[in-house]
């Protein structure tokens, strides 16, 4: 929390959110996080996230055999809908997170790429 004094006020104090300053940061994988890690540290990072994104891919397996199963049998009742929907957000989410991290790894690999090549 950031505090700032009230104007006109004794001792009086307004907190909120993060101070003033640069925009924050968008959350995940930030470049300092790894540029300053060696090669065999990225690898290892990398395997970590490749296993990350192969459990999201099951998620999203997961949820279609469960909404193909659902909509085989027939969505008859309100509690068959709400359980659609809440797989096919499930799913959704676990592709949108999948893809995000695919991205972020393509960046690991360039870097790794760019290390392998200047390398003697």
């Amino acid at each position: 929390m950031y505090t700032v004094p009230l104007e006109g006020t004794r001792g009086a104090e307004c907190s909120y959110g993060r101070p003033p300053g640069p925009p924050a940061r968008e959350a995940g994988l930030k470049d300092e996080d790894w540029q300053g890690q060696d090669e065999a540290t990225l690898e290892r990072l990398l395997i970590e996230r490749w296993l990350y994104r192969g459990l999201l891919l099951g998620v999203m397996l997961g949820a279609a055999v469960g909404c193909t199963y659902l909509g085989v049998r027939g969505v008859t009742t309100a509690l068959d809908r709400v359980t659609v929907g809440v797989l096919l957000l499930l799913g959704l989410a676990a592709g949108a997170m999948a893809f995000v991290m695919r991205g972020q790894d393509l960046r690991l690999y360039r870097e790794l790429r760019r290390r392998r090549s200047t390398r003697p």
